[in-house]
């Protein structure tokens, strides 16, 4: 963890940087898209966030009953109910398979926007405390994936990819790309449909991934803020310490309750969404 004593901008960029394998000096990729840059804390916590939800699913099959349902089997069966209904009243057809996506990306997204729950200096401490034994000088750690660009991008271009699949099955290659062409100006203004259809579907996971990024950024920065509090008091030693200990735990305390609403909403509004953005795909174009 970084010195508090480097002052409030050491101590929030140090929070706000990634583990990353492949970036440059300054620990940062070489630009807004770099393929040769790896965010290791983001895809660590992912999967260790995706197996929980898979030991989710094959505890409930296994103890799965009619007769006297647990109350995680009533919850997981309320939330596929739910879904289903979403899925229905958007498929003309059944659709297991988005139900299936959309209830997973619920668990997994909700996961790890709880990751931001665990205090903000817990996981960097333990870990800078191992790596100073290694002979590490510093050593980052993000523990919450949704907060970075990353995770929030990489789950909406798989949105994105299933939605263009269902375009391009409910109206063939050609109807695909004749939505372009004729779209929604007709065949005379094909240049300004093909830069509207182009920006009608590239906002679609733009907004996706800003949305629950920008969200989970705020909370993971109003956290480190927070932190803050006792930190300023600390370096150096002084009295306030007893007056910005208590603010620092019953503010945190306070937004982590709000905060807790913020988590489970941008799940349920990156599930629904992509709900809806998939049915929209899967229409027939006339």
């Amino acid at each position: 963890m970084a010195n508090s004593g480097g002052g409030s901008a050491e101590y929030i960029t140090h929070h706000l940087t990634d583990w990353c394998a492949g970036c440059a000096a300054d620990h940062q990729p070489g630009g807004l898209v770099d393929f040769g840059a790896f965010t290791l804390d983001l895809i660590v916590v992912g999967l260790i966030c995706a197996a929980l939800v898979a030991l989710l699913a094959l505890f409930v099959r296994k103890h799965l009953t009619i007769e006297d349902p647990s109350g995680i089997q009533m919850a997981v069966e309320a939330g596929v109910e739910y879904v289903s209904d979403q899925v229905g009243q958007v498929f003309h057809k059944r659709n297991d398979f988005v139900g299936a996506m959309a209830l997973t990306i619920f668990l997994w997204v909700s996961l790890m926007n709880l990751t931001d729950l665990i205090p903000v200096d817990l996981v960097p401490g333990v870990l800078g405390g191992i790596g100073q034994v290694f002979g590490a000088e510093n050593v980052y750690f993000r523990i919450v994936p949704t907060a970075a660009l990353d995770t929030p991008f990489a789950m909406a271009l798989v949105v994105f990819a299933v939605m263009i699949y269902y375009q391009i099955r409910a109206n063939g290659p050609g109807g695909y790309i004749k939505r372009f062409l004729t779209h929604p100006y007709g065949k005379w203004g094909a240049p300004a449909n093909v830069i509207t259809t182009l920006i009608d579907d590239v906002s679609k996971p733009v907004s996706l991934a800003l949305r629950l990024f920008g969200n989970m950024f705020a909370g993971e920065l109003i956290f480190a803020l927070l932190a803050m509090l006792t930190l300023s008091a600390l370096s150096p030693p002084s009295a306030m310490v007893a007056v910005w200990a208590p603010l620092h735990f019953i503010g945190g305390f306070v937004w982590s309750v709000f905060h807790l609403l913020i988590v489970f909403l941008q799940a349920f509004i990156f599930a629904v969404l992509a709900i809806v953005y998939l049915g929209m795909a899967q229409q027939t174009e006339h």
